[in-house]
C-alpha cells in the first residue's frame, strides 16, 4: 500500500492511488501493459514485410535476369474471385534497387540480431530486473528505428546493421514478460494471462500490416518513411508506460492490496522462488525433455516465422495485390491468432484449475492442433492458386491457433525450469528465432531468379515437413515436469553428490 507521508496532504494520496489505477488488480495491469509492450515490438519487427513492397522498385525486374510473376493479373484472376473487392491499380513506386535475395537480407537481419539477444535478456531481467531491462532495450530499438529511413537511401548494409541491432533490443520482450509472469500470475490464471500478453504476438503483426499499408499508401513524407517513424513514436510511448505501471515483483508494487498479494504468493506453483547464481548449463545440454521442448519450440515458431512475412509477401509478389488492400488482408490472419488464443485459453485455465487436464497434456494438445491446422492451412494455399479470396482464408485458418504456442511450448519452459524462466525462455526464444530469419532467407533464395508459384511450393512443402518432424518429436519425448536443474540450479547435482558418498 501506498504510504502516506505526515505533511502529505490527503488529496494527494488520494491523486497518488488513481495514477497508479489503484482500483484494478495489479496482476492485470502488469498483462494489460504486456500486451501493449509485445504489440510494439512484433510490429517493430514486421513493420518492414509490408512497407518493402512500396520501398523497392520493382519495374525493371525483368530486364535484371528476374523471371517476375505474371500466373496472377491483378486485374483479371483477383477480381474474378473477390468482385466485391474494388482493388486499386498495382505502383510500384519505391525508390530502392533491391534485388529479391537483398529484400531477404533485409527481412532477415533483424532476427539475426535477435539471437544475439534473447539469453542476455532473459539473464538481466533475473540480475537486474525485468523493468529496466524492458524499458532500455525498448527506447533503443525504437530510437533506431526513426532513422531506417535514411539508413535505407544511404546503403542496403546500413539498414541491415540498423535493423540488427533493432533485433538485438527487442529481443528481450519476451524472455522479460514470462520472467515478470513467473514472478506475477498465479498458476490457476496462468494460460490465459499468458496467452492476452502474447496475444500481442498476433495484435502487433495485424496492427503492423494495417498501419503500415494505409501509410506507404500515402503520400506524406514519401509514404512508406512514416511506418517507421510512427512505430518509433509508439515504442517511446510504451516506455513511458512500463515506467509507471510494471513492477519487479507484487510485493515491490506500492498499491496492492493484501488480498490480491497473498493470492498470488499462495498460487505461484509448486516450486518457491529462488535466485539461481549459476546457470546450469551442463544440466540442460543433458535434459531430454529440453532438446524435445527445443525442437518442438522450433517447429512452432516456424509457423510464426512464416506468418511474419509470407502473407504479405505472397499476395504482393505473387498475386500482384497494392499495398494498401495486401496491408488490410495480411492484417487478418494475426487478427484471429490474437483473438481464438484468448478465447481458447479461458476453458484451458478452467479445466486445469477442476483437474481435468494436466500441464503436459496442455502443452502437447495445444501443439498437435495447432500443426495439423497450419498444414492444412498450407494445402490449401497450394490449391488456390490466384484465388485470392481462397489464398487469404487458407492463410488465416491455418493460422488460427498459432498464437496458442503462448500456453503451448512457451509455457513449458516455465513448467520445467520455475526459477530460470527467464534464461530458459531466452535460450528458447533463441532457438525459436532462427526461422524469422531463416523464412525470409530462404525465400529470397528460392525466387532469386523466377519469382513463381512453382518456386514457393518448394517453400510450402518443405515447411510441411518441418512442422511435422518437429511435432511429433515433441509429443513422444517432451515433459512437463519441474526438472531439478531449472528448480535448485547446481545445488540439486551436488546435494546428490553428498547423498550418494
Amino acid at each position: 500500500m501506498i504510504e502516506l507521508k505526515a505533511d502529505e496532504p490527503i488529496h494527494v494520496h488520494k491523486l497518488m492511488y488513481i495514477l497508479k489505477l489503484g482500483f484494478i488488480p495489479k496482476r492485470f495491469i502488469l498483462c494489460i501493459v504486456g500486451i501493449l509492450v509485445v504489440t510494439l515490438a512484433i510490429s517493430l519487427n514486421a513493420n518492414l514485410s509490408i512497407a518493402i513492397i512500396s520501398m523497392v522498385d520493382r519495374r525493371n525486374e525483368s530486364s535484371s535476369n528476374v523471371v517476375a510473376s505474371n500466373e496472377c493479373k491483378s486485374d483479371e484472376n483477383i477480381n474474378a474471385s473477390w468482385n466485391d473487392v474494388q482493388l486499386k491499380p498495382l505502383e510500384h513506386h519505391g525508390d530502392l534497387q533491391w534485388s529479391a535475395e537483398t529484400e531477404g537480407y533485409a527481412l532477415s537481419s533483424l532476427y539475426y540480431g535477435q539471437l544475439l539477444g534473447f539469453i542476455p535478456g532473459g539473464r538481466m531481467a533475473e540480475v537486474y530486473g525485468g523493468k529496466k531491462t524492458l524499458i532500455f532495450a525498448l527506447a533503443f530499438a525504437s530510437l533506431l528505428t526513426a532513422a531506417l529511413p535514411w539508413m535505407a537511401r544511404a546503403s542496403a548494409y546500413a539498414f541491415f546493421a540498423c535493423r540488427f541491432v533493432i533485433g538485438v533490443m527487442t529481443a528481450p520482450t519476451v524472455p522479460v514478460l514470462f520472467y515478470l509472469i513467473s514472478r506475477w500470475i498465479p498458476v490457476p490464471e496462468r494460460s490465459f494471462s499468458t496467452a492476452f500478453v502474447f496475444s500481442g504476438l498476433g495484435l502487433g503483426s495485424f496492427v503492423s500490416f494495417l498501419y503500415s499499408g494505409s501509410l506507404c499508401a500515402s503520400k506524406i513524407l514519401g509514404g512508406w518513411p512514416l511506418v517507421f517513424y510512427v512505430g518509433s513514436l509508439s515504442g517511446f510511448i510504451s516506455c513511458i508506460l512500463c515506467s509507471l505501471l510494471v513492477f519487479e515483483t507484487p510485493e515491490n508494487h506500492p498499491t496492492i492490496s493484501k488480498k490480491e498479494l497473498q493470492f498470488i504468493t499462495n498460487n505461484l506453483g509448486p516450486a518457491p522462488p529462488k535466485m539461481i547464481k549459476k546457470v546450469p548449463v551442463k544440466s540442460i545440454m543433458l535434459s531430454v525433455p529440453f532438446w524435445a521442448l527445443a525442437i518442438g519450440y522450433f517447429g512452432q515458431f516456424w509457423i510464426l516465422g512464416l506468418y511474419n512475412v509470407t502473407p504479405s509477401l505472397y499476395m504482393g509478389t505473387i498475386l500482384n495485390v497494392d499495398s494498401e488492400t495486401n496491408g488490410e488482408l495480411s492484417s487478418l490472419p494475426p487478427l484471429t491468432r490474437a483473438l481464438f488464443a484468448c478465447l481458447c485459453s479461458t476453458p484451458v485455465d478452467w479445466a486445469i484449475k477442476k483437474g481435468y487436464l494436466g500441464a503436459s497434456y496442455t502443452r502437447k494438445g495445444t501443439t498437435l492442433v495447432n500443426s495439423i491446422l497450419f498444414c492444412t492451412g498450407i494445402i490449401g494455399v497450394l490449391l488456390a492458386k490466384c484465388n485470392l479470396v481462397l489464398t487469404i482464408t487458407s492463410f488465416t485458418v491455418g493460422g488460427i491457433l498459432g498464437n496458442c504456442v503462448t500456453f503451448g511450448v512457451c509455457m513449458a519452459a516455465i513448467d520445467i525450469a520455475p526459477n530460470l524462466s527467464g534464461t530458459l525462455s531466452g535460450i528458447l526464444g533463441t532457438i525459436g528465432v532462427i526461422p524469422f530469419f531463416a523464412v525470409p532467407t530462404f525465400i529470397g533464395w528460392l525466387t532469386k531468379y523466377e519469382r513463381s508459384m512453382t518456386q514457393w511450393s518448394y517453400f510450402y512443402y518443405s515447411t510441411i515437413g518441418v512442422v511435422v518432424i518437429t511435432t511429433i518429436v515433441f509429443l513422444v519425448f517432451g515433459s512437463s515436469k519441474p526438472q531439478s536443474w531449472g528448480v535448485n540450479g547446481e545445488e540439486s547435482t551436488k546435494e546428490r553428490k553428498a547423498e550418494d558418498a
